[in-house]
């Protein structure tokens, strides 16, 4: 693999204490300029502007270049709201956020549109943070207050992308002190009421809210394991009705679109919140009537201490469009912030784990025993004539326990040798690469670079996390980062959420080391858990609107060993189990050597056809199509990218729907002429089709079944 070359090419460093020092700089559609104390970055797609005001950087335009909409529309003139300082417990605190700003930024009692700070330096660098995100210009004003705080205020532009993303560093002097700081999102009595006390902000754009518009909050849920079933994975809403006369606070949501008349400002925490579990200090969204407001540092008082220490980055992001265009912009984002390495991403694995029916042992789970050296022999084998990628070996091929400390070595007792030798030597026979699974918190960093220079581990799966405050969080990420770098770039990280715990959230910055797992389906036990085709349809349908879906191993069951007491998957074919994993980076949570011969020629089909067409599904991106899967919907998903002129339809017609024939409505074809081709029907033709008002006629003969379709448009 040849590692991406090191990009930081030039620095500059401006000095401003007269106030009067100018200076750009350009990389690609990127630039940066600092002219008349005002930082003015452009990623080609959309512009952003801060002035310096003396209490800190306050944004005074965000526009949509490719639309001309201009965001920061609220002029300070226009903000009337003012409110008297507040007590908590009999101490003096902050003013609510009523108010006019000074800064994107706060930190209740210590930093407000009062402070003094002097800006010490402004530099601009090219940075590919050490090959963790994509080329950018990295902008740095480092400033100190007169409260003791020194504080570095970040901004990425990346050329070509559809926003900017900010987050702070902050470190304390001799003379700060914690006192008074809130410690966490709280709430204050208020004449019968409880109203919120705002925490350290992280970012503001003076929005205009008296004007015409919604707010669309989302957010993923944690646990998906235990959302097996009817739970949702994604949680949405819409608020509507306008001016906001008082602040309109939400807590659980990942992400906001301020929506209005087709445009849009998207709002990312890049925090470890998720809608069931608040996460560490991770804050709220505040539309207020002076402005959107994002709050939560990660950083509680006690843990400003004398080193730089990183908040929560947030992305802003501008779209014009309407809602497909949101989703499109969020994903195109995403995909900038975490680019995808083909090479290394794009692959087809086996976790071991999820075989637990065998030998009609209907009281017995298999797992750990499905990790010893003969089943893996047998497994590596399969996966070869399968075309499938990546075998990865879970829980058992260790000599302790699932929770040991400091023996993650090969169990000579299971049938391994010490060094990996034979494994290693039958994945290079059959070319399959070899996985591993860890609990991350017992594992040495010294035991995973052993294994990783033995074995050449593909991806690791990491369990067990349990993440409770800034310095577990950023040990975690310091420690893995140096791990990826030690191996040359060469291997990945899936991190898995199962589990109530509290861990990494969907967008944050664990992802610049590998994809998210998903969930655990089974075949039998625990029973909560058995894989139902139609319930994991809907999970992947309803992540694929706010995720990108290559960024998570999404998983598939042996439709007919799992057990029809709890499950209609023994009414559904293998490859349309496989299908419904295979707009992700799909996983078999299965043995596949327990495949029937018919079974493994109907998957070793499907496979091929995919492999084929991978690559540029890889570079397009996901949405959800037709209806929310409930076992009888047409539903599905279309792989597109608006810059290219290809894409792929992944159709589901369920079991027990009776329609034969289905207009789906698809995205971004509207009045487009398309020529569209079944990519696993023998014998199938090319269809011209014209799609009127985003629509096309589809036709699945029985239930329980699906369409692979690529299409191509005839015109622009």
């Amino acid at each position: 693999m040849n590692r991406p070359k090191l990009a930081i090419l030039w620095i500059v460093v401006i000095f401003v204490q007269y106030g009067h020092a100018q200076n750009s700089k350009v990389l690609g559609n990127a630039s940066f300029q600092f002219s008349d104390n005002t930082i003015t970055v452009s990623t080609g797609k959309v512009e952003r502007k801060w002035r310096w005001t003396g209490a800190g950087f306050l944004t005074t335009s965000y526009k949509n270049l490719l639309s001309g909409k201009e965001w920061a529309t609220l002029k300070k003139s226009d903000a009337k709201y003012e409110s008297q300082p507040i007590n908590i417990n009999s101490r003096k605190t902050w003013t609510q956020s009523d108010r006019v700003h000074n800064s994107d930024w706060d930190l209740p009692t210590k930093i407000d549109s009062n402070s003094e700070a002097k800006l010490l330096s402004l530099n601009c660098l090219e940075t590919d943070d050490e090959h963790f995100t994509s080329n950018h210009l990295l902008v740095t004003a480092h400033m100190v207050y007169d409260s003791g705080l020194e504080l570095k205020y970040l901004i990425r532009v990346y050329p070509n992308a559809t926003g900017i993303w900010t987050a702070i560093e902050v470190k304390a002097l001799d003379s700060f002190s914690s006192d008074g700081i809130p410690e966490d999102i709280n709430t204050r009595k208020y004449y019968g009421s409880r109203q919120p006390i705002k925490i350290a902000r992280t970012e503001y754009i003076p929005v205009d809210f008296s004007l015409p518009n919604q707010r669309r909050y989302w957010g993923l849920y944690n646990d998906p394991g235990n959302r097996v079933n009817t739970k949702d994975m994604v949680k949405e809403k819409v608020v509507q009705g306008w001016p906001i006369f008082q602040d309109e606070q939400n807590t659980w949501a990942n992400g906001v679109s301020i929506e209005s008349d087709g445009e849009g400002l998207i709002l990312v925490k890049e925090s470890n919140k998720t809608v069931n579990k608040y996460g560490h200090q991770t804050g709220s969204f505040f539309c207020t009537p002076i402005g959107v407001e994002v709050t939560g540092w990660g950083l509680k008082p006690s843990e400003i201490t004398s080193e730089f220490r990183r908040t929560w980055g947030t992305w802003s992001i501008l779209y014009s469009g309407g809602e497909d265009n949101m989703e499109f912009a969020l994903k195109q984002f995403d995909r900038i912030r975490y680019p995808v390495n083909l090479e290394r991403d794009m692959h087809i694995l086996i976790d071991t784990w999820g075989s637990d029916l065998q030998n009609d042992e209907y009281k017995k789970i298999y797992g750990r025993e499905n990790s010893k050296f003969p089943v893996i022999e047998k497994e590596i084998k399969s996966a070869s004539d399968l075309g499938i990628d990546i075998v990865r070996i879970d829980d058992g091929w260790q000599e302790g326990g699932t929770m040991s400390k400091n023996s993650w070595h090969p169990n000579t007792k299971v049938g391994y040798d010490a060094n990996w030798g034979k494994i290693k030597k039958i994945s290079t026979d059959y070319n399959v690469q070899i996985g591993l699974w860890a609990a991350v918190r017992y594992i040495t960093a010294e035991e995973l670079i052993s294994n990783q220079k033995k074995l050449g581990v593909a991806t690791w799966k990491f369990d067990f996390d349990k993440l409770e405050n800034w310095e577990s969080f950023n040990a975690r990420i310091k420690g893995i980062r140096k791990f990826i770098k030690e191996t040359n770039y060469t291997t990945q990280v899936s991190w898995c959420p199962e589990y109530d715990d509290q861990r990494y959230g969907w967008y944050n910055k664990n992802r610049e080391y590998g994809p998210m797992y998903f969930q655990n389906i089974q075949n039998n036990l625990p029973h909560h858990i058995v894989y139902v085709p139609y319930i994991t349809l809907r999970h992947h349908w309803m992540m694929s609107k706010y995720y990108n879906m290559n960024a998570l191993q999404c998983h598939w069951q042996n439709p007919s060993r799992t057990n029809p007491k709890y499950s209609d998957a023994y009414l559904h074919g293998q490859s349309y189990a496989a299908m419904s994993a295979f707009m992700s980076a799909p996983s078999c949570f299965m043995l596949t050597q327990f495949l029937k011969p018919e079974e493994r020629d109907e998957l070793r089909e499907v496979i091929s056809v995919y492999k084929a067409h991978r690559k540029e599904i890889f570079n397009s991106f996901v949405f959800p199509i037709g209806d929310e899967p409930n076992n009888a919907s047409w539903t599905g998903f279309q792989i597109a990218n608006k810059e290219n002129n290809i894409g792929y339809l992944m159709i589901f017609r369920e079991l027990h729907n009776i329609e034969e024939k289905k207009i789906m409505k698809l995205k971004f074809l509207d009045s487009k002429k398309i020529k569209i081709k079944d990519l696993e029907r023998s014998g199938s033709k090319e269809i011209l089709m014209n799609v009127e008002n985003g629509n096309i006629e589809l036709n699945i003969p029985k239930s329980a079944d699906y369409r692979f379709f690529r299409y191509e448009i005839l015109d622009n």
